[in-house]
């Protein structure tokens, strides 16, 4: 007969697929009773086999055979584990470890042990189940066991996300992904599709994380014993209960809670209560609501699971919030902050702090309250600082960003303290331009250019598929390769260093005396602005969110059907900038804005006079006043640059491949038209700054990748004038559409998370595009679109749109513009004059639409600089 050893090994440890029936199962052949149960248990589907691990170690004892008789204990512990005190079995499994001479000279048990503490420490505490896969790791590897490297790196990204590390977290969960789908192993394809999803839940994109859980759901169906899906079936509760969908959310949590109490899974059981308790408070049901909670409480307490235990605790104190009991909702808000600091859970700890900073100034103790706040900052500041992506550094920033809102209008209303509140909303504005700024930017890594070089290849294939099975395999690939994104080691890399706010007062003396900063905050009930100028700090009190942003929407949706009410533009000048009378009198503003403010062209509001501030004030925008000063700061002595780099005239009626990938990956639902002026406007701006060093795109020219082997890095100004797709929901993808060039692989979609890896040091690019300021408002940290794409690159100023543009008025805008530019204006000024000339010209026919889309994010206080060293020309 073959050793248990080795079918053990065989099956557990390496993999093999070998299915067998309960029929099989007899109750005196503990050999086949293992080997059903870690089938089992390498499929996740630990209840089915906790009664055949069971059934094993009794017989494996009466036998004597102690070595298997541990194996089939340990598989006993792993699948009852939240039946018992979990903080009692990773004591004992620890001594076990240490002093147990099978596990001390048995490698294939000793991971097998590391990998139940490693689950049961999961639930407990993140830095000991981070040891724990460490260790399970390092014996993997000792092993050559791939699959089980594969799956002790995924865990360790678990324990990496709960500690706080985002990105290393992220890439190693993706890497496992990846892995178990390359190592055809299902049990952890679901366990880390699954991860995905509920990562995807947290970041608010229901939609996507509903596409992960179904994949998981898919290859469960297909392997029967994976068993009940509760993990999965708690995504899809989530996302469910957070799309408004409360009667399935209701239904699905009871499905939950029955399969976990038949199985006795305890731990199941206590999620499911939390979330079935929400899901009560979102349908008002508070009596019902308290009980799941308190249910939860006490199953979380009886069976160790700390983690757990501060969810209840939190959502408890909620309720006690809501009712006036402030002194328990308190005592609460402390037992769930303790409780998620003892856990390890580093990533929800600021959310704990800030609902008791909340109910501490809802008493009165608001120096309590702002360190309860600091607190939150500082954990913040070094959760941000160990993500080296934008992309993770932004994520992290929007799910937070009510914390630093929250502090911003607790010290303005109650500490009257300027500097305070100025370095509260610092840490987070622009956070990821600003670290940029300090930090500079690193190389991309080969890796990422050859995940770009993938991309690009499917996006051409999926043009040529001729049916919808050809289809499905090739989006399944783009799939696969998107995930190898976020493995990739120097994506969008920012160097991790401790974060300083740039003083208050340095700030101002950067300021010139005829600039005012304006740095908005949007919140309820009431917003604010904090007016910064070489003279003087305070903060203004304005309405309440509601009301500001349904004048923004009024005002938006009149400009962009092009019509012009002067009484909605006044409207929003008495609601933004009546009470700072100081705004009138500087003639250069900074706006910071927050919120809708950031798809607001000020410059087309209406002052006391009537008349648009576009005639008397200069206007440019910012991701912060941070960075404002930093690129301020670093303008003079920034290198001359090669003149200019312009791209126009694309051919799109000409492109039937183009225009079909357009519209499978979800660009446009309509064909592509040419832009006529587009040519004109290139050839505009060689025309202003005509020295024999410029590089002109044009026509069947304009293909991605000459662009991108453009010289990009020593260029004075980028002018793209194409077509431009705005993408809300992911801003990642939100593209400029080039020509492909099929030869070289490259698609023509040049996408937002292409266009941060150019390396750019341009004075200047123009998006003479539709909507490239438009995009996903992200919190604190801004607004996700084409313009931050190229900032992040390195652009120092952006011209952008904030809708579609029309193609004449765009070009007589950018002549104008050019023409100023030719004259050594800075760039706010030549903007700024350009609408004046359009405004001049054609009197009330100009009306905003055709001008007051074009916004400037930047400093805009230089002229561009450059010299002539001579490039190449093509036409």
């Amino acid at each position: 007969m073959m050793s248990i050893r080795r079918a053990a090994v065989g099956l557990f440890l390496f993999g093999a697929v070998c299915v067998f029936a309960h029929a099989q199962a007899t109750a005196d052949d503990p050999d086949v009773l293992l080997k059903q149960a870690l089938r089992y248990g390498d499929l996740y589907n630990w209840a089915d086999a906790a009664s055949l691990f069971t059934q094993a170690e009794q017989l494996y004892s009466a036998r004597g055979d102690s070595r298997n008789a541990l194996y089939a204990h340990l598989g006993r512990l792993r699948s009852t584990m939240e039946q018992l005190s979990l903080p009692e079995v990773s004591e004992e499994l620890g001594v076990e470890l240490d002093k147990n001479p099978l596990l001390q000279s048995d490698n294939e048990l000793r991971l097998f042990c590391l990998m139940v503490r490693g689950d049961i420490d999961g639930e407990i505490d993140a830095v000991p189940m981070r040891r724990d896969w460490e260790a399970a790791l390092k014996v993997a590897q000792a092993l050559g066991d791939k699959k089980w490297e594969n799956r002790a790196s995924g865990e360790i990204g678990f324990s990496l996300f709960l500690e706080g590390d985002m990105t290393a977290a992220r890439q190693k969960v993706a890497g496992a992904l990846i892995g178990a789908t390359m190592l055809r192993d299902p049990g952890a394809q679901i366990r880390y599709l699954a991860a995905i999803g509920h990562g995807l839940v947290q970041l608010g994109s229901y939609d996507d994380a509903l596409g992960y859980f179904d994949k998981a759901l898919k290859i469960a169906a297909a392997n029967p014993d994976s068993g009940y899906q509760f993990v999965v079936n708690e995504g899809r509760l989530q996302a469910f209960k957070r799309m408004g969908k409360l009667d399935a959310a209701e239904q699905l949590a009871d499905e939950i809670i029955a399969q976990a109490r038949a199985r006795q899974k305890h731990v199941k059981e206590t999620q499911a209560l939390i979330t079935a308790g929400t899901v009560a408070v979102a349908k008002k049901d508070e009596k019902k609501a308290v009980e799941e909670f308190q249910t939860a409480i006490d199953l979380a307490q009886k069976g160790g699971f700390t983690r757990l235990l501060a969810d209840a605790q939190f959502y408890l104190e909620d309720i006690y919030r809501k009712r006036g009991d402030l002194p328990k909702a308190e005592s609460l808000a402390v037992a769930a902050a303790e409780s998620t600091r003892s856990s390890g859970d580093i990533y929800l700890l600021p959310q704990r702090l800030q609902a008791l900073a909340q109910l501490q100034a809802s008493q009165g103790k608001y120096r309590d309250a702002s360190a309860t706040y600091d607190r939150a900052s500082d954990l913040l500041d070094a959760m941000i600082g160990n993500v080296w992506s934008a992309a993770g550094k932004i994520g992290l920033i929007t799910s937070m960003s009510a914390i630093y809102t929250e502090h911003f209008a607790l010290v303005a209303d109650h500490l009257n303290d300027p500097a305070k509140a100025f370095s509260v909303l610092e840490h987070a504005r622009g956070r990821v331009t600003t670290d940029l700024l300090m930090s500079g930017k690193l190389p991309d890594s080969p890796e990422e250019l050859q995940i770009q070089k993938q991309i690009s290849g499917l996006n051409l294939e999926l043009t040529k598929a001729n049916s919808a099975e050809q289809l499905r395999e090739i989006r399944d690939k783009i799939f696969l390769v998107d995930q190898t994104r976020w493995v990739a080691s120097a994506s969008s890399p920012l160097k991790s260093r401790p974060w300083e706010t740039i003083p208050l007062e340095r700030v101002r003396e950067g300021l010139a005396a005829n600039e005012l900063l304006l740095e908005y905050v949007v919140a309820e009930p009431h917003s604010y602005c904090l007016v910064i100028s070489r003279e003087f700090t305070r903060i203004i009190a304005l309405a309440n969110r509601e009301t500001l942003e349904k004048l923004v929407a009024a005002y938006l949706k009149t400009l962009r059907m092009k019509g012009a009410s002067k009484r909605e533009g006044s409207e929003l000048y008495t609601a933004l900038l009546k009470d700072i009378p100081e705004a009138a009198k500087k003639h250069r503003l900074i706006i910071v804005p927050d919120g809708r403010l950031h798809l607001l062209p000020f410059d087309a509001l209406v002052d006391a006079s009537g008349q648009y501030l576009v005639y008397s004030h200069t206007i440019t925008y910012a991701p912060s006043a941070s960075a404002i000063y930093l690129v301020n700061s670093m303008m003079p002595h920034r290198p001359a640059r090669q003149a200019l780099l312009g791209v126009g005239g694309i051919p799109y009626d000409q492109t039937a491949d183009l225009n079909k990938l357009a519209k499978m990956r979800g660009y446009t639902d309509d064909a592509l038209v040419n832009l006529p002026a587009s040519k004109e406007e290139v050839l505009a701006a060689d025309a202003a700054f005509h020295t024999g060093a410029n590089t002109l795109l044009i026509g069947p020219s304009a293909t991605k990748s000459a662009f991108k082997h453009s010289d990009l890095d020593k260029r004075a100004i980028i002018h793209l004038a194409v077509h431009g797709v705005a993408n809300e929901k992911h801003p990642d993808r939100a593209a400029l559409i080039l020509l492909s060039d099929s030869p070289s692989g490259d698609d023509g979609i040049l996408e937002a998370s292409e266009i941060v890896h150019v390396q750019t040091n341009a004075d200047l690019v123009v998006l003479s595009a539709c909507d490239t300021a438009v995009g996903s408002l992200q919190g604190e940290e801004g607004i996700a679109n084409l313009s931050l794409a190229f900032m992040l690159a390195g652009a120092k100023n952006v011209v952008s749109t904030l809708w579609s543009i029309d193609d004449t008025s765009a070009l007589y805008l950018m002549k104008r513009f050019y023409a100023h530019l030719a004259e050594r204006s800075t760039v706010a000024h030549a903007l700024t004059a350009a609408k004046r000339d359009m405004l001049k010209t054609f009197g009330a026919q100009a009306i905003p639409y055709y001008w007051a889309s074009f916004r400037l994010d930047g400093v805009g206080d230089q002229p561009v600089s450059f010299n002539s060293k001579r490039l190449t020309t093509t036409k």
